[in-house]
């Protein structure tokens, strides 16, 4: 479908944001954006922001989308962002990147909790606020996820793998973790497999359904649902 040449920046209703967001984390994960991918990582989406995940909610705001030159629906009815759509897409990730660094940084937000306080701030961020909070931290490359954000120099390391795809017994260095699973991340943060440590995987039984690491003298056991979303760089 050609793209329509509509310049106008339309007026982005939190639950539009919430979905621009959404849709461009699939695509950050190498997923194709179907409904049921969008609609899994909606239901991510922190309670508070009161997003309706029902097929008919969805569609509705993807027609609405439509024709708001944010998305555009293939054939086969995969989604996409168009240009202006991955624009402010990135802007909200930037936005919701820096203020879970703002709130681990400066006000020792809980890392389970950061994801939910991050959501609340995004909407609110000026852009004058937004460079006063990047010049506040120094220009951060990533969250405190390991996440990129936007336009800020980051550079995806070499021979990044997810932790399903670990070699056992190499030393790994833990490159990325998700965000927006509090309970997850509570666990992860608990064993203390967070960004820059290093692991070593110890065993990866995708027919028991875990993977078991090491961290430091320490063992950890991970569904291996969820190792997917984990990244791992050489040490």
């Amino acid at each position: 479908m050609a793209e329509t040449n509509n310049s106008v920046v339309p007026r982005l209703t939190q639950a539009m944001e919430n979905y621009l967001l959404s849709i461009y984390v699939v695509q950050e994960r190498g997923l194709r954006v179907t409904n049921p991918n969008l609609v899994e990582q909606l239901r991510r989406v922190p309670a508070s922001e009161n997003l309706g995940t029902s097929l008919p909610a969805v569609s509705g705001m993807l027609r609405r989308m439509e024709k708001e030159n944010l998305i555009r629906l293939s054939d086969t009815r995969e989604i996409d962002l168009t240009s202006k759509g991955r624009q402010l897409a990135e802007s909200m990730i930037r936005k919701h990147r820096l203020a879970a660094r703002l709130v681990v940084d400066l006000l020792d937000v809980p890392l389970h909790e950061v994801d939910a306080e991050a959501h609340m701030l995004e909407h609110a961020l000026s852009e004058t606020l937004e460079k006063r909070i990047q010049d506040r931290l120094g220009q951060p490359k990533t969250d405190p996820f390991g996440q990129p954000i936007p336009g800020n120099g980051y550079k995806e390391p070499r021979n990044v793998v997810t932790l399903d795809k670990a070699k056992i017994g190499k030393v790994m260095i833990v490159d990325r973790i998700p965000e927006d699973d509090a309970k997850l991340v509570a666990y992860l943060h608990e064993n203390g497999i967070l960004p820059g440590v290093e692991v070593v995987i110890s065993d990866v039984a995708p027919y028991r359904g875990v993977v078991t690491l090491s961290v430091g003298d320490e063992l950890a056991v991970l569904g291996y649902n969820i190792s997917s979303e984990i990244r791992l760089r050489p040490a």
